[in-house]
């Protein structure tokens, strides 16, 4: 029975030192954590610290590229400075058979000679008669809103298209207005739809107005369309041109 006792309480003595060195060991953990707390609270703040002095810099930094922009947009205003001109050619081709020739195709050909002028950072910057629409892009690093701007066709009768109030083009982006006819759907504000315009193309020759809130034309495209026949040789794969 004596034996016994002395036995548990050589056990208990064991597991007191157990516990006791295992609280040490907490408590040195805790310790270690408690300075890599505070290593990294310091780290921290100096990055905080970093961020905000950056920060102070971008915003000054703004505000000069900011004043420098205002600066060479007034003196191009003033030099009358526009971007040059985008210039060049379209064709397009549609071939169709002969009842008196059956070995002959004829090929009709569209060419468009077209010009794209502009004095805005806003600009027209494509036609797509193939995909029915036309793309204006914002060139700035800023928003620009739409609102009371038009996009109209010249012709017998203008058809002009109102861009919805709520439109805004982001720094670099494009909205594109097409045609009733593309049978695309709109998704403001970059994808816009011309409903009461059946084609922007068209066989006498293009030309489509920007104009800003004031009225002003800011940005247009004119194109002139001319059309000829090719005759097509299936056997020899030879082409005759004949204006």
């Amino acid at each position: 029975m004596i034996a016994k006792e002395k036995a548990l309480s050589d056990r208990i003595k064991a597991l007191e030192k157990l516990l006791e060195k295992a609280e040490k060991d907490a408590k040195e953990v805790d310790a270690q954590h408690a300075i890599d707390i505070e290593k990294l609270d310091k780290q921290l703040k100096a990055l905080l610290k970093d961020y905000s002095d950056l920060m102070d810099v971008k915003v000054t930094l703004d505000m000069e590229i900011s004043a420098y922009r205002k600066l060479i947009q007034a003196e191009e205003n003033r030099l009358h400075l526009t971007p040059s001109p985008k210039s060049g050619k379209v064709r397009s081709a549609l071939s169709f058979g002969e009842d008196d020739a059956p070995s002959r195709k004829r090929q009709r050909v569209m060419e468009e000679s077209f010009i794209t002028e502009t004095n805005s950072h806003v600009s027209i910057d494509e036609v797509s008669v193939e995909h029915e629409y036309v793309a204006i892009t914002n060139l700035t690093d800023k928003d620009q809103a739409l609102k009371g701007w038009l996009l109209s066709k010249k012709g017998e009768t203008d058809s002009d298209y109102k861009f919805p109030a709520k439109t805004i083009v982001g720094p670099g982006q494009t909205v594109k207005v097409y045609s009733a006819s593309a049978g695309v759907a709109q998704k403001p504000p970059l994808t816009l739809v011309f409903k009461k315009l059946d084609a922007w193309h068209s066989t006498q020759g293009l030309e489509i107005q920007l104009k800003n809130a004031e009225g002003d034309v800011v940005s247009s495209y004119k194109a002139k369309a001319e059309s000829s026949t090719e005759y097509l040789e299936e056997e020899d794969q030879r082409a005759c041109k004949i204006m």
